[in-house]
């Protein structure tokens, strides 16, 4: 592929983002392969946002951490003895050595290279054969501290100080998705994966209202969850989202009968949130699916994507297993019909003969996604 200077590019980003919703247009395919366009949305996005890493509920226990990459700067979040959620920089105060790998529990945090021992709260206590180094003090040493809030239950982070919160960024969306109760949900399976394909492809493609009668046929279209139930709504600057109404023949996406605080029209709708720049969640009355997704290259992204069920919905199961079991079938095959429709698409972007095409209306949360990238690339840092 030829790729046009990166000025024209983004010039051809900001006319198709500032079109109105009645003449969209699907992105520039240049965006998905201009080599110089991952340092700008690693710059402009990725170290300016706030990022979900994971779930309070993923980690309920003392000690109970999970580890993170943005983009190059390696994080870990963990559960102090207070309960709360504290966020560092994954780098050993002494010579830089990685400190945590996936994610595990430990009373301390120990570094692999050269013991270096931290507590919980990042203080460093213990420094073997420092002892005959001048003037040494543990308690001169501490790990580097990162940004962290809670919101509905997930754990975001940011390298912006100056960031306003999370909670007043999504205030809208709580509006929407608050009664669900989030944060109650119990996480029953995970997975964590790299695609073929430039990251933004993806985050489009789980907002894309419009394929799930061809793509999902064989999972999410048999239910009669498809195109023909779904309202997309003006997005926001923040986020985006749609709903799609449940099939009472599908017996998926239904409250349970005990759950008291959904109100009648929630009780058996399906919203699909894209929390600006790389969160994405499928929030049903009976599942909670999410994605974190994060570029690995211009041409591969890393997914971590993880599943819950509210307690009522398990509790009230005649098979807990087979329930989850058939849960997790259904989104593995989700994500089978997915990712070659999607890594195909990111191979065809680069074709010379690739352009921009008019959306329809069920394409609204992409349109709206497209025009937050144009606005973060193009504003001055």
């Amino acid at each position: 592929m030829n790729h046009p200077d990166l000025n024209s590019v983004l010039d051809e980003l900001h006319k198709t983002a500032s079109l109105d919703f009645s003449k969209a247009r699907s992105a520039p395919p240049s965006i998905y392969h201009h080599p110089d366009l991952l340092a700008l949305e690693a710059k402009k996005i990725f170290k300016k946002e706030w990022i979900c890493v994971g779930r309070t509920a993923e980690m309920p226990n003392v000690g109970d951490y999970l580890t993170y990459e943005i983009i190059d700067q390696p994080i870990f979040v963990i559960r102090q003895k207070d309960k709360s959620i504290g966020a560092f920089a994954n780098v050993c105060a002494h010579r830089c050595a990685k400190l945590l790998e996936g994610k595990g529990c430990s009373t301390r945090i120990s570094c692999p290279y050269h013991s270096w021992t931290y507590a919980l709260d990042g203080q460093l206590i213990g420094a073997p054969f420092m002892d005959q180094t001048p003037g040494f003090d543990t308690s001169d040493y501490h790990l580097v501290s990162i940004r962290s809030e809670i919101w509905e239950g997930f754990i975001y982070v940011t390298l912006n100080d100056q960031l306003e919160s999370v909670a007043e960024r999504l205030k809208g969306l709580h509006e929407i998705v608050g009664q669900y109760r989030m944060a109650d949900y119990e996480p029953v399976f995970e997975g964590d994966e790299i695609w073929g394909t430039n990251w933004k492809c993806l985050v489009e493609n789980f907002m894309d209202a419009m394929h799930i009668h061809r793509v999902h046929k064989n999972s999410f279209a048999k239910d009669g969850i498809g195109e023909d139930r779904t309202t997309c709504f003006e997005g926001d600057p923040y986020f985006t989202w749609h709903h799609i109404e449940a099939n009472n023949d599908s017996g998926r996406g239904f409250a349970h009968e005990s759950n008291t605080w959904l109100s009648d029209e929630f009780r058996s709708r399906i919203l699909l949130l894209g929390l600006f720049p790389n969160h994405t969640i499928q929030l049903q009355p009976d599942l909670l699916w999410y994605l974190s997704i994060m570029p690995q290259g211009m041409d591969q992204v890393r997914i971590r994507w993880r599943v819950s069920i509210p307690r009522e919905i398990l509790e009230n199961s005649p098979d807990r297993e087979e329930y989850i079991a058939g849960i997790k079938a259904l989104l593995i095959q989700v994500n089978s019909e997915d990712r070659p429709v999607v890594e195909g698409l990111f191979q065809a972007t680069a074709s010379n003969f690739a352009k921009a095409g008019p959306m329809s209306h069920l394409e609204r949360n992409v349109y709206e996604f497209d025009r937050y990238i144009a606005r973060k690339l193009l504003e001055e840092v």
